[in-house]
């Protein structure tokens, strides 16, 4: 099915809801089933190319989803337990070793896993929070943005996922949307009410508050 069209250009920005908690499974469902749809036309070497994720390529990110968020509770919990054990208690190594195992599979199975999962998603909404939208967003812009790719996901999930990082403190995320307001210009929305005005894609803002190396566009003119 063709997707949207991005919004107007001239649509006005609006702030996001503080509320994030609660069922983001229709969320999560149709991030997923874009990034699988998007996955399924890269080449060879465009899965094997270095994502937005220090470290990790293309079918890294895509193996750690499928792992993240395909996984039952207690298999998650069970293998991080052994697996940081057996990673001398580096919680990072071990999820390396994780994304590089499932991002082996073949290409066609981690799409289909993708889209499993998204099917899944809809019927039994186990796992479904602001933290498990977080991780097809932040993955799937890691993929996207490294590949030069354009992918629509809804304004409402990507302003939540900003807007949470925003909120953890002492982060550089909420030192830059305390000093500053970020305006995503394809999806239309604004974190911050004060100080410089930094324009992005959703997809750049969101990677720029979990680390990633992007930057944003400041409108100087537009300060208060």
């Amino acid at each position: 099915m063709p997707q949207r069209p991005f919004p107007d250009p001239d649509r006005p920005y609006f702030t996001p809801s503080k509320r994030v908690a609660g069922d983001w499974s229709a969320h999560i469902a149709t991030t997923l089933d874009r990034t699988a749809a998007l996955l399924a036309g890269l080449t060879p070497e465009q899965w094997d190319s270095p994502s937005k994720c220090e470290g990790w390529s293309v079918r890294d990110v895509a193996g750690h989803l499928t792992w993240r968020l395909g996984s039952p509770t207690s298999t998650l919990l069970r293998d991080a337990s052994r697996g940081v054990l057996r990673n001398g208690l580096r919680v990072d190594s071990y999820l390396d070793d994780v994304a590089k195992r499932e991002g082996s599979a073949p290409t066609d199975e981690l799409v289909a896993r993708i889209r499993a999962i998204a099917a899944e998603k809809v019927v039994s909404p186990n796992r479904a929070g602001i933290s498990e939208l977080t991780e097809a967003v932040v993955h799937t812009y890691d993929m996207t943005e490294a590949l030069g790719l354009r992918i629509r996901l809804s304004p409402r999930s990507t302003s939540a996922v900003a807007l949470v990082r925003t909120r953890v403190p002492l982060t550089s995320a909420a030192s830059l949307a305390k000093r500053n307001r970020l305006r995503a210009t394809d999806a239309r929305w604004q974190i911050g009410d004060k100080g410089p005005v930094l324009e992005a894609t959703a997809a750049r803002i969101v990677l720029r508050l979990f680390g990633r190396e992007v930057t944003l566009d400041e409108q100087p003119s537009q300060t208060t």
